[in-house]
């Protein structure tokens, strides 16, 4: 039984990655920004976030994994120098399939539901729906590349996001590059078998809506460039990895009355944008930030 369930694991592989040889099942991390200054004003504020991460693949046969998750992330901020902290959440699932199309070529199909607001009387006009359409060349055991697609309904109306992805493990497995883009990247080197070392970015954009007096009046549109290095130790036979994170992130909060969208946005495009903005907060701030990730090593399966 423990040999077929290994066995079913390692079919994994050639899914949901383009050429490595492990899976981050979960994954957790805290982050918090250097206070900054309100525009025209002397009141301090800070950015704290939260994100864990969680993935469940299911086989179902050879061909097929059924891929489930879920996300979850929190900003604290003051939005406005005279108002207490703002907390804005974002629960985001997955469920879809990974689909093997033949030696080479693989796919990715998700349903992307999402909650997101200030989580004060949610209700059903806080969800929002997206998906994902993602194909992936595995050219060999240690490159691949990939190409997607990415909407979503957001407060301000639809969002659209092209992807690529690109996946390059040096022979030695002492370097790697891995890129998931525009939404994040990461390059590192392994010092040791327990240590590494890397840079990585890592890109957020969504959108809240928030409750003032007990009415949803307003939403936040966020966009936010994270740019980190950082030291990385394996602990437990490598199956856990601890990281400390010191960067520079780039945040942008803009708020917007509840009843005015746009049409159609494409990356940083935004068609018919007609929107009056209530209040800007610009900051660029370092980041400190803590990471644990449990990685499941196929490489150590196949062995």
């Amino acid at each position: 039984m423990k040999k077929k369930i290994i066995q079913l694991l390692f079919l994994i592989l050639p899914f949901l990655c383009s050429a490595q040889e492990y899976i981050d099942l979960f994954s957790v991390n805290y982050g918090k920004s250097q206070e900054k200054t309100f525009e025209d004003s002397s009141v301090n504020t800070s950015i704290s976030t939260f994100q864990t991460n969680l993935t469940l693949p299911v086989v179902l046969n050879e061909k097929y994994i059924a891929v489930t998750g879920v996300n979850f992330s929190s900003y604290s901020l003051q939005l406005f120098p005279d108002s207490n902290n703002n907390h804005l959440y974002s629960t985001n699932l997955r469920a879809g399939l990974s689909v093997k199309h033949s030696e080479h070529w693989s796919g990715l199909y998700l349903f992307l539901p999402k909650v997101a607001s200030d989580y004060i009387n949610v209700s059903n006009k806080d969800i929002y729906l997206g998906g994902l359409a993602l194909l992936k060349y595995k050219r060999n055991e240690n490159f691949g590349y990939g190409l997607g697609l990415y909407g979503s309904s957001e407060a301000y109306g639809m969002s659209v996001v092209p992807i690529i992805t690109f996946y390059y493990h040096s022979p030695d497995k002492r370097f790697e590059i891995n890129a998931f883009m525009p939404n994040d990247a990461d390059i590192n080197y392994s010092l040791t078998d327990k240590t590494r070392i890397g840079v990585d970015f890592l890109g957020h954009g969504n959108s809240y809506k928030l409750t003032t007096d007990n009415i949803r009046s307003n939403y936040v549109e966020n966009n936010s460039l994270d740019f980190s290095s950082y030291v990385q130790r394996s602990i437990l036979d490598n199956k856990i990895l601890l990281r400390l994170k010191l960067g520079y992130s780039l945040n942008e909060f803009r708020v917007y009355p509840i009843d005015q969208k746009l049409d159609l946005q494409i990356l940083a495009l935004k068609f018919g944008d007609n929107r009056t903005r209530l209040f800007e907060d610009k900051s660029n701030t370092i980041l400190l930030k803590m990471e644990a990730i449990y990685r499941f090593d196929l490489s150590k399966v196949k062995k």
